[in-house]
């Protein structure tokens, strides 16, 4: 897939972005209505996390949140972190955010 998008026209190239963020902002809009903001948080925060990881040891995306996952499955400490990271996210509209 990455060969065959490279060729394309520029024109092409930006087509297709504009169309794969929309899909994203519409699926991410659907859940916030259906499950609330903190599940995306957690999903833009876990994303986040696997592309820099995926960057950092030269892996795949997929690869990276393989990872990701069965780390955080060993360690409930990275949930308890995550967690109160996405609470104090939520308590910004509060204009209290202290790290």
């Amino acid at each position: 897939m990455g060969v065959q998008f490279s060729i394309k026209s520029r024109e092409a190239k930006d087509r297709y972005i504009d169309a794969n963020m929309k899909n994203v902002i519409s699926e991410l809009s659907f859940d916030i209505k259906q499950y609330g903001k903190e599940i995306i948080l957690r999903k833009l925060l876990l994303a986040l996390i696997t592309v820099q990881l995926a960057q950092n040891i030269g892996v795949d995306h997929h690869a990276a949140t393989e990872e990701l996952y069965y780390f955080m499955k060993k360690n409930k400490d990275s949930e308890t972190l995550i967690n109160e990271f996405i609470n104090k996210i939520s308590k910004i509209n509060n204009g209290s955010f202290h790290d």
